[in-house]
């Protein structure tokens, strides 16, 4: 058995696919995407089709959900949140990817999937989040703010002595940060850079781009 851990798509689906190809999961991996599935890349829709696509598989899945999922959830509601959201975070993309209706070309189906994805995942060994932890503050305990926010900076190891496996704060090397009891694999793909998939096990990655790049390497 493997653990998969997935970084930010930001909306680019055909990394995704060929990420996905590459690792080729199978039914008894542990899969963990780490939010922020939407914004910035030009097919959000696609992305979020084709994870309700693998929701549907025989397979391990746990979707984290990001800071965009809640910003995205946020202008559907309020006219400001939507100003920033357009002018800041990506967001003509997301709506984009939608048609021209907009708000009102959004499937059901992808709220729902968006309403259901988990704040963390924690196993044995590790602490998957998109964003950070407090390290003295228990992982049912912690503010949404620092599990969806927080930026990666220099980290604490967690009381609980478990690895964190983060994404969120963009690592402009294109390579995941490894501080030993914290990890990002945010690699920026939807500015540039590359989808990240971390063998949790083995420390092994695997990378694609836009350019159909691929590229493997060790933390």
């Amino acid at each position: 058995m493997r653990t998969l851990a997935i970084g930010d798509i930001h909306g680019c689906l055909e990394p995704l696919k060929n990420l996905w190809k590459t690792i080729d999961p199978k039914p008894e991996d542990r899969i963990i995407f780490m939010g922020d599935y939407v914004d910035r890349g030009p097919e959000c829709k696609g992305v979020i089709d084709y994870l309700i696509e693998l929701q549907q598989q025989d397979l391990n899945i746990t979707f984290l959900s990001g800071n965009h999922e809640e910003k995205f959830f946020l202008s559907e509601m309020d006219l400001t949140d939507r100003d920033h959201w357009l002018r800041v975070w990506g967001g003509p993309e997301t709506l984009d990817s939608y048609g021209p209706g907009g708000f009102d070309d959004i499937p059901a189906s992808h709220w729902e999937f968006l309403r259901k994805c988990r704040p963390y995942l924690e196993t044995d060994s590790h602490i998957f989040v998109h964003a950070n932890l407090e390290h003295d503050v228990p992982i049912d305990q912690q503010l949404p703010f620092t599990i969806i926010h927080k930026k990666f900076g220099e980290p604490k190891a967690h009381m609980s002595g478990k690895v964190m496996v983060c994404g969120h704060t963009a690592q402009k090397s294109h390579v995941p940060a490894n501080l030993g009891h914290a990890i990002c694999i945010d690699t920026d793909v939807g500015r540039g850079g590359y989808l990240t998939c971390l063998h949790v096990e083995t420390g092994e990655y695997w990378q694609t781009n836009f350019d159909g790049d691929l590229r493997q390497d060790k933390i």
